[in-house]
């Protein structure tokens, strides 16, 4: 398969209305502006912050995509994007595979009904002033439901709040992290959405509760036959949660493919270094085969570099590197990766100390026991 036989999300091509495609975005980009000072009015034109850019996806019918990346690389806003909070500076976003273009009023309304957003902070995203009740029944109200007890308490079921009863006249502070954020999900779930953005949802809950909340989204995608965008820093957990993983770097998209293979064997070398600095207590680390990872900053995207964004910090950086931005190379098995280390062949990489399939690695494709918490957390 050449890299003209994927779309622009980096997927293998498909026919024509894909009724699975639920939201797609194509060439999306996002530019903010920064306040301008002294020097920005001498003759010097404006300066964006380059937060997105160039990002394309799909999302399928009971289907979870990961968007993984470290902290500034965009990830939020991408969520935030497809949720159309930020317009957009350029590229489209398709919903059922029609351009939409939510702007506000009943337009938005009929956007977010199919399409909605989970907070990482669940101790922010509710109002401490309002009860459990309060946060349903207006969620249900808006979107034109019944806005009754019984339907509060099915979205408490749903989320596995139980006995709902007990919970629908709480206020916020009286929930624990977990269930805080289960009332948020079931907030959402009153619209009947097609599709959940969860940005980080689950990474400023005790490591002890994670998995819970993860396994819940799992259930609601099988149940619901949700599309799911997983937004997290944690690549483990999108091995153990994800059908497909992306990863993402300074506002670009790197690599993605089916989560396994990216997580067990991956190509760019900013996989490679996401992965090799997770904890892992059986990698012994050698200090004298430690490559140098240049400055280990991220760089500014008020001015990126030139050519691949991770050229000033990648090990294997060359000089066209700094000149020319790397396409998308397809290899073995459905993976991509945006580097000009893979122009000319195909590539077979794996970290030194990542466990192969099969040799305790988290199961993903629910057939198999999960990873206790103690597990996802450590890897």
């Amino acid at each position: 398969m050449t890299n003209h036989d994927r779309d622009p999300a980096g997927n293998a091509s498909t026919p024509a209305g894909d009724t699975d495609i639920v939201l797609e975005a194509r060439g999306v980009t996002k530019h903010f502006p920064v306040r301008r000072t002294v020097g920005d009015l001498v003759g010097r034109r404006r300066r964006t912050v380059h937060a997105v850019d160039d990002v394309s996806l799909r999302l399928r019918r009971g289907s979870v995509t990961a968007l993984v990346g470290e902290s500034g690389s965009g990830k939020s806003t991408v969520a935030r994007l497809l949720s159309q909070l930020y317009p957009l500076t350029e590229g489209e976003i398709r919903l059922g595979g029609t351009p939409v273009k939510a702007g506000r009023g009943r337009s938005f309304r009929a956007y977010v009904k199919q399409v909605q957003l989970i907070f990482q902070d669940p101790f922010a995203s509710l109002n401490p002033v309002h009860t459990v009740r309060y946060h349903l029944t207006r969620s249900l109200k808006i979107h034109g439901k019944q806005a009754t007890e019984a339907e509060a308490c099915e979205l408490l079921e749903r989320v596995q709040l139980l006995p709902p009863l007990q919970y629908l006249d709480k206020f916020p502070h009286e929930l624990s992290g977990g269930q805080r954020q289960r009332v948020a999900i079931a907030r959402a779930l009153g619209a009947d959405p097609k599709v959940l953005l969860a940005d980080e949802p689950v990474s400023m809950l005790d490591v002890s509760i994670r998995l819970g909340v993860l396994n819940l989204l799992r259930d609601l995608k099988e149940r619901l036959h949700l599309a799911i965008l997983y937004i997290t820093h944690d690549i483990a957990s999108a091995r153990y949660f994800a059908d497909t993983t992306l990863v993402m770097y300074a506002g670009r998209i790197v690599e993605g493919g089916d989560s396994e293979t990216v997580t067990q064997q991956p190509a760019h070398p900013y996989t490679q270094l996401l992965i090799a600095s997770a904890p892992d207590p059986d990698r012994v680390a050698d200090e004298e085969d430690q490559e140098e990872t240049g400055s280990g900053e991220p760089p500014s995207l008020i001015s990126p570099p030139g050519g691949c964004r991770f050229h000033p910090r990648c090990p294997k950086a060359m000089e066209r590197c700094r000149t020319e931005l790397p396409p998308r190379f397809e290899l073995d098995g459905g993976q991509w990766a945006a580097c000009w280390l893979y122009e000319d062949r195909p590539v077979s990489t794996v970290v030194p100390g990542a466990p192969a399939k099969g040799d305790g690695a988290a199961d993903t494709t629910g057939d198999g026991p999960a990873p206790s918490t103690t597990e996802v957390a450590a890897k």
